[in-house]
């Protein structure tokens, strides 16, 4: 953009958290006097958790934003009380706008929350600043997204709280953002952020809050000696010495004292989280809260959720009139597995799309390549649909008790050579597949699959430790 300076922001812990808790009173329920209704227990909880650190256009690439959204999604699902399976976490290229805007708004959350849930959004990213906008716009930067054309593939902070508020059912819900400046010398990009948002103007209604990392004049850092940005490490910090039951107010005083410590010290500036409770009311927010009563996830809504979003073909492009009014965005309807995947190793040459649970196509390893990504990207809900009927039995068939078991194991990596594989004997109807494991989780030795073919497809029967 001739003329001026791009400037980005990111996103990361806590810039804008917009609050709805279960003791959130709504207006109406005030002037009614129904301040018991207003005030029920929280029965189930979901969280989207984004962060990008590595941008479809590398010159933008940040340093921290995909840790910070990994550990609070870490944080969410350990000591949280959030169901593994009721978060849903995007990084790096998954996050792109379509479908950033399709998990908030389409496939997922307004087809899980109930009014009566909590929900939970974290976005770490960039962010521009209003001066990168002819009509002084601040959009969220997702993966995909090109700085020079903010309007056409950015996401617009303000339409981002609407679109939460209009499309979200629940009337409990905590949004994280922050923003950070990453421009000028490539020494600074990711450690500094700058224009932070404005927590009044990102409140939307009754019955919410808005916490900032930051004053809207300040610039937010992150930490000179941590993997983290300084707000997020000690939000989640926060989280864990004042424990589960501790209103989130005073998780953010001790916060707020704590940022000011740290940044005073070490760069001898002022960074002061805000707060914007003049729209808040109602008891106060426990984030760690056990649900009362904790629903599955509808099976045709993981499906949903997990499909590709539709994207228009080129010459179905909007015309430059219509540029202004961005079209619904939809998840497309996901065909069976054995009709959509694509082999993470496809060696036919054909370029043809298969599935890797497709026995007659996909090799055992092609197979086990493929689950061992859906675990590694912690997409449970996929790797339970890889599991035969004897594994599931090892969890009574409940797919809750199968999340817990494997979300404890660290994936170091999801991408296994040839050389860790090795078949053995078979045995009986199984397939059994030896996978060396040292660069996969860091465990120094082996696990032996045993593999069926059910249906044609794929399925592992039995894992042990050889």
């Amino acid at each position: 953009m001739p003329g001026k300076k791009f400037v980005l922001l990111r996103f990361s812990a806590l810039a804008a958290l917009v609050l709805c808790w279960a003791g959130v009173v709504p207006a109406q329920a005030e002037n009614n006097g129904d301040y018991a209704a207003a005030n029920k227990p929280v029965t189930d909880k979901w969280a989207v958790v984004v962060g990008i650190s590595k941008f479809a256009n590398p010159s933008i690439n940040l340093r921290y934003p995909a840790k910070d959204a990994r550990d609070f999604y870490n944080y969410l699902i350990s000591k949280g009380n959030f169901a593994p399976d009721h978060v849903r976490l995007l990084l790096d290229e998954e996050a792109t706008r379509d479908r950033i805007l399709d998990v908030l708004g389409d496939s997922w959350l307004p087809r899980v929350a109930l009014p009566d849930d909590l929900v939970v959004i974290f976005i770490s990213s960039h962010g521009s600043s209003s001066d990168s906008d002819i009509c002084g716009v601040n959009y969220v930067v997702a993966h995909d997204t090109n700085p020079d054309k903010l309007f056409t593939t950015g996401i617009p902070m303000k339409a981002l709280a609407e679109t939460i508020k209009e499309r979200v059912h629940s009337e409990r819900v905590l949004v994280v953002l922050d923003t950070c400046h990453a421009g000028g010398a490539s020494e600074s990009k990711g450690l500094t952020r700058q224009a932070n948002a404005d927590a009044q103007a990102l409140a939307q209604g009754t019955g919410q809050m808005v916490v900032c990392s930051s004053d809207k004049n300040q610039v937010s850092w992150e930490g000179k000696n941590m993997t983290n940005s300084v707000f997020t490490r000690n939000l989640i910090d926060a989280f864990q010495e004042k424990g589960e039951t501790v209103p989130v107010a005073q998780v953010f005083d001790a916060v707020k004292e704590k940022v000011q410590e740290q940044v005073i010290r070490e760069r001898g500036v002022v960074q002061t989280p805000v707060v914007e409770t003049t729209r808040w009311s109602g008891r106060e927010l426990v984030l760690g809260v056990p649900p009362t009563r904790p629903r599955r996830v509808p099976p045709e809504v993981a499906m949903l959720a997990s499909a590709p979003v539709a994207v228009p073909a080129p010459q179905a492009a909007m015309r430059p009139a219509q540029t202004a009014v961005q079209p619904p965005l939809r998840a497309s309807v996901q065909p069976p597995l054995n009709q959509l995947s694509v082999l993470p190793n496809n060696k036919s040459g054909s370029g043809a799309s298969r599935s890797p649970r497709d026995a007659a196509s996909a090799s055992a390893q092609d197979f086990l390549r493929y689950h061992f990504k859906m675990v590694g990207e912690r997409r449970f809900v996929d790797a339970w649909d890889d599991l035969g009927s004897k594994y599931r039995s090892r969890f009574k068939g409940d797919m809750q008790a199968y999340i817990a078991s494997v979300s404890r194991h660290k994936w170091l990596s999801y991408t296994a050579s040839d050389s860790e594989f090795s078949i053995l004997p078979q045995q009986g109807a199984y397939i059994r597949v030896r996978v060396r494991m040292n660069s996969l989780t860091g465990f120094n030795g082996y696990w032996i699959y045993s593999l069926s073919k059910v249906g044609g497809l794929w399925a592992i029967e039995d894992v042990a430790v050889g």
